[in-house]
């Protein structure tokens, strides 16, 4: 080759294409010599060309390393990839005003049409600079996102990608499943049963493993004929024949642990049918969005409630620090949920939780804050349960 721009613009494409690791020292000047047959002189000025562009960093005493190129106006966009149905506006909104604030924009991309390989490649072909994920995927084509994730990062929301390597946000379902088990035994009920759709999601195994363990720490047996699931994934018309008959056994359960908001309206169904009343002879407790559920009932829904505006705090320091360090290792951050009571459970009025102005969550003495999530990771994770800055450590 004859010119600096020529070995940089052959050295950025093997960065872009993944050739060279995102991360990786690149080859010694004296390497990069014999490989293109160039000057020393002309291999500085390439190497310089890289760093000023944003596709390379100068180590001291190591050498460069191969970074995420800021040479377009698009590297500034960080795609947001979920159905377009199912988006949490709080969410979204939350982490753009983040993003704004130091110079990035965040743009939907839905995978409802795309899929959510699909996106993901729409993103690193239109020079995104991260993405963050929120996956109906539960097997991921672990080839195709693996050619992503060398030349773009990816933050995954609410579960892990199953054998892709990434950061991961997500609430601490498994705390707050407990939770709402030992709030329900607290208040007398014995026969607590649990509910919602079943899927192969990480999320909805912990919160299956969050209400085991809230029954054996309670000192209550789990009861096979109390697992009363009305759906799985991808079955939009729930059954709750056997939920219905459940409800009016001799022994039928005088307390329901709801996995999902969403399937709410199969419980009322069911307990209208079935002659049942709320709370008095059925106690609920579900998780999900605490503003969305506020109207679902005259005595109030009892939720495990999400944080967006924590989990976009995290969302956003995990995807600065994946751009300015592509190589670090991933981690999973364990968002804390808070215990909003209502009277769907059966606590007397004056224990209900009491909404706050900001972000629909309650005051400190009206409501409990969940942390303690187990250790259920795999290696080579760090596992994070307290926020700080960009500024500091997680």
């Amino acid at each position: 080759m004859s010119g600096y721009r020529e070995v940089a613009e052959t050295l950025q494409e093997q960065i872009r294409s993944g050739a060279i690791i995102l991360g990786s020292l690149l080859p010694t000047e004296r390497e990069l010599v014999d490989n293109f047959g160039v000057s020393r002189t002309t291999v500085r000025r390439a190497l310089q060309q890289l760093v000023n562009s944003g596709w390379a960093e100068s180590i001291p005493n190591r050498g460069v390393s191969a970074r995420i190129g800021q040479s377009t106006a698009k590297r500034h966009v960080i795609g947001f990839v979920d159905d377009a149905g199912v988006v949490v506006p709080e969410l979204f909104f939350s982490l753009n005003a983040r993003l704004q604030n130091h110079g990035f924009v965040l743009t939907h991309v839905d995978s409802r049409t795309l899929g959510t390989e699909g996106a993901l490649e729409y993103c690193l072909g239109h020079d995104f600079a991260a993405a963050v994920v929120w996956s109906k995927t539960i097997n991921p084509d672990r080839k195709r996102f693996g050619n992503v994730l060398k030349s773009m990062p990816i933050v995954a929301v609410d579960h892990c990608l199953r054998g892709i390597d990434t950061d991961v946000v997500a609430c601490d379902v498994f705390a707050g499943a407990k939770a709402a088990v030992h709030h329900l035994a607290s208040l007398g009920r014995k026969r607590i049963a649990i509910a919602g759709m079943l899927d192969s999601l990480d999320t909805t195994q912990e919160r299956f493993a969050g209400y085991l363990e809230g029954m054996f720490e309670a000192g209550l047996q789990p009861q096979p004929r109390d697992f009363l699931f009305t759906r799985t994934s991808g079955i939009e018309i729930p059954d709750i024949k056997f939920l219905e008959a459940r409800l009016q056994d001799d022994d039928a359960p005088d307390a329901i642990f709801v996995m999902q908001d969403h399937v709410m309206d199969d419980i009322f169904s069911a307990a209208s049918t079935a002659g049942v009343s709320i709370p008095n002879d059925v106690a609920l407790v579900t998780m999900g969005s605490e503003d969305s559920l506020k109207s679902s009932s005259q005595v109030g829904i009892s939720t495990v409630a999400f944080d967006w505006a924590q989990m976009a705090d995290f969302l956003f320091d995990r995807v600065c620090r994946r751009l300015s360090d592509p190589s670090t290792r991933t981690v999973q951050v364990a968002v804390p949920a808070t215990l909003m009571i209502r009277g769907s459970c059966g606590a007397p009025p004056h224990l209900w939780s009491e909404a706050s102005e900001q972000q629909g969550f309650s005051s400190p003495q009206a409501s409990k804050t969940i942390s303690g999530r187990s250790s259920r990771f795999s290696s080579g994770r760090a596992i994070i349960h307290s926020y700080r800055s960009s500024s500091g450590t997680s």
